[in-house]
C-alpha cells in the first residue's frame, strides 16, 4: 500500500511517523515549503539571529531514508480522486492507495484597499520569512494588523532590528478575548514600554501606495495616517484548502464533510482536521450516511468505504 502525505508541517509528519511505527506501508510526503520539516515556531528565532533554520529542524537529515519516509521537494497542484492520482508541479504524478493532504493554514485576507501591495505580506511559512527579510531591509516602520500572538512575535521580530513598529489592536485590550483584564492590562503596558506604539480600539481601513507602488501608509478605522514601509497582516489564519478546490471537493471557510470526515468528491475520503467550524444537523440516514454536514482542514482519502 501506498500512502502520500501532501504536507510537511506538524501534522503532516506526525502522521508520517505514526504510520511508520505501525506499519510497513510505502509512505511519501510531498512538500513545496521546505524539503525537511521544521519548527514553524522558530521563524522568528532566526530572523532575530538566535536560530538558524538546520537548528529548528527536530530531526536529523538522515531521519527519514532511516525511517524508510520518501521526501518530494514539489508542489502539489491537483489530485483525481477517481484515478488516485496527485499532480504535481514538475509534471511528475503520484499514484496513491490512500492519500493525507495536511496543508496547513494560511494568513486572513480581509479584502483592505491595497492588501497585495509589495511590502505587505502574512507570516506562517518558512517563503513569508524569507519574503520579510526582503520586505524589511533598511526600512523605518513597520505596521502590524492585529493583536495575536504572530503579531506580537513581527513585533518582536521588528524591534531586535531597530525598527519602529505600530500595531493596530481591534479589541481594547490585548489579547482580552482571551487573557483576564488585569493580565491583558499589565501585557499592554509591556509592549508600549518597549516603545511599540500600540492603538487599541483601531483597526486597519485602507493601505495606500508610494509611487513606487510599494506600501507607503496605512489609514485606520479612526482616521489616521500612519507612515510605513512595512505591512504585516496578523489577524489570524484560514485553512489552506487550495489543494481542495483545485481538485474539486466542495468547499466554505473549509472543506464540507460528514460526521465521518467523507468529503462531497467521493463516499470514501475522510478530514483529519484540528477544527471543524460552522457544523450543522442534516437528515439522519443508515450508517455510512452524511448525518452532520461542517468544516473542516485536513483531508484524509482511503480506498475502503466508511463502516
Amino acid at each position: 500500500m501506498h500512502i502520500v502525505i501532501i504536507g510537511n508541517g506538524v501534522t503532516g509528519i506526525t502522521a508520517a511517523r505514526f504510520l511508520r511505527k505501525g506499519s510497513s506501508h510505502k509512505i511519501t510526503v510531498v512538500s513545496s515549503e521546505s524539503e525537511h520539516f521544521f519548527s514553524r515556531t522558530a521563524l522568528m528565532y532566526i530572523y532575530m539571529g538566535h536560530m538558524k533554520f538546520e537548528h529548528t529542524k527536530p530531526y536529523e537529515d538522515f531521519f527519514w531514508e532511516k525511517n524508510d519516509i520518501t521526501l518530494v521537494y514539489d508542489h502539489a497542484e491537483r489530485f483525481d480522486s477517481g484515478a488516485k492520482t496527485v499532480y504535481l508541479k514538475s509534471g511528475m504524478t503520484l499514484s496513491w492507495d490512500k492519500l493525507i493532504i495536511a496543508t496547513g493554514s494560511k494568513p486572513n485576507k480581509f479584502g483592505w484597499p491595497g492588501q497585495d501591495l509589495d511590502g505587505v505580506q502574512g507570516l506562517y511559512s518558512k517563503q513569508d520569512l524569507e519574503l520579510m527579510e526582503q520586505n524589511t531591509a533598511g526600512i523605518k516602520r513597520g505596521v502590524i494588523v492585529g493583536g495575536g500572538l504572530i503579531g506580537i512575535e513581527v513585533a518582536e521580530m521588528l524591534h531586535s532590528r531597530g525598527i519602529d513598529v505600530t500595531m493596530l489592536v481591534r479589541e481594547s485590550g490585548y489579547w482580552n478575548i482571551i487573557l483576564p483584564v488585569e493580565e491583558s492590562s499589565m501585557i499592554n503596558s509591556e509592549i508600549r514600554d518597549h516603545h511599540i506604539d500600540l492603538r487599541l480600539g483601531t483597526e486597519l481601513a485602507e493601505i495606500h501606495p508610494g509611487r513606487d507602488g510599494r506600501v507607503a501608509s496605512v489609514i485606520t478605522s479612526k482616521g489616521d495616517e500612519i507612515g510605513c514601509q512595512f505591512v504585516a497582516l496578523t489577524a489570524g489564519v484560514s485553512p489552506n484548502i487550495d489543494l481542495a478546490r483545485a481538485s474539486d471537493l466542495e468547499t466554505g471557510r473549509g472543506v464540507r464533510v460528514n460526521r465521518y470526515f467523507e468529503t462531497s468528491a467521493v463516499s470514501n475520503i475522510r478530514r483529519t482536521a484540528r477544527y471543524r467550524p460552522h457544523c450543522r444537523k442534516g437528515s439522519g440516514r443508515s450508517s455510512g450516511s452524511i448525518r452532520r454536514r461542517g468544516y473542516s482542514s485536513g483531508l484524509f482519502i482511503e480506498n475502503t468505504t466508511m463502516p
